[in-house]
């Protein structure tokens, strides 16, 4: 596998050449980069099978870099120093990310997905969808979500529910099928909470465009224009409350 680094901080690029010849010596590091202009230049020229690449550079974004190039048949993991949108549109696409400072695990496993990612049909998706979601300013309206063997792109607006089944996720989205994937809901929670979706216990996540109601029996619940039913805990009730007031 050849290796592109971009990153303008020289410090940064010694580190991250450091770990992959320490864990990853079998891979190459075909070349590295500092700027937008020299990270399009040095791969048309190396053609790299993965790029890591710092989202923040001196003459623009990653994302600039990305638009530049016609085609992407490489696999990338992102790297910021900054909790942002930016971050946010990274996350709703499914994609790898480092957040500065990483630990040498956290970089050992982010590359260790890179090299068993199923090639770039599935990495250009996830790039299409990211790219979206870039342009809405601060927020994301569709999702990638990966299962055991596919690939889904759901628009936010879609989604009615998510329910936990311990370290397993479920979307139920208008007209389709049951999505599931291996993530914990507090992983959405943090990522939709500025989507209109409200934790109401501690196995679902709803969607507030789709509620109807609420319902004062047995302690409390919500009810949804699918004709569901979904549990409001205790502990979330004032919250809940509280958001469907300002609806």
């Amino acid at each position: 596998m050849r290796i592109l680094i971009v990153d303008d901080e020289a410090a940064a690029r010694q580190q991250t050449r450091h770990l992959l010849q320490k864990h990853f010596p079998e891979h190459e590091v075909c070349s590295e980069a500092t700027t937008v202009i020299e990270a399009f230049q040095e791969t048309l020229i190396h053609n790299p099978d993965l790029v890591l690449l710092d989202v923040d550079l001196p003459d623009g974004s990653a994302f600039d870099f990305l638009r530049k190039l016609t085609s992407i048949n490489f696999n990338i993991i992102f790297i910021t120093a900054y909790e942002r949108y930016a971050l946010q549109a990274i996350k709703f696409s499914a994609l790898d990310y480092l957040l500065k400072p990483f630990s040498d695990g956290e970089f050992v496993d982010a590359v260790r997905k890179a090299v068993r990612k199923s090639g770039e049909l599935e990495t250009g998706l996830q790039l299409k969808i990211l790219m979206q979601n870039i342009q809405q300013d601060s927020h994301s309206n569709k999702i990638v979500l990966r299962t055991s063997d596919s690939i889904h792109v759901v628009a936010l607006d879609e989604i009615i529910r998510l329910q936990a089944d311990g370290a397993y996720t479920t979307f139920f989205a208008y007209n389709r099928k049951p999505i599931v994937v291996s993530k914990n809901l507090k992983e959405y929670d943090t990522m939709l909470e500025k989507n209109g979706f409200v934790r109401t216990h501690q196995s679902h996540l709803v969607n507030l465009s789709f509620v109807v109601c609420f319902h004062k029996q047995d302690g409390g619940s919500l009810g949804l224009s699918d004709g569901t039913r979904v549990a409001v805990a205790t502990r979330y009730k004032e919250k809940v409350l509280g958001i469907i007031a300002r609806i």
